[in-house]
């Protein structure tokens, strides 16, 4: 059995994480309009993905 461990958090991580959600709540925010039936999911990547490099202009982690 493994043994789980509790990383500590800095102030900067938790801030980052903050930015993180934030940013993803945004990309919901907007996507919510587009998921219809019938829509695939590789449009609605799409369109998550441009808003994510341009608007948002970040790099989606989700890449690769």
């Amino acid at each position: 059995m493994r043994a789980s461990t509790v990383t500590i958090k800095t102030e900067q991580d938790i801030e980052n994480l903050r930015v993180s959600g934030r940013l993803a709540a945004q990309v919901l925010e907007m996507i919510a309009d587009h998921i219809k039936p019938g829509v695939s999911t590789e449009y609605l990547d799409d369109i998550c993905h441009d808003y994510i490099v341009n608007t948002l202009q970040v790099i989606p982690a989700n890449v690769g």
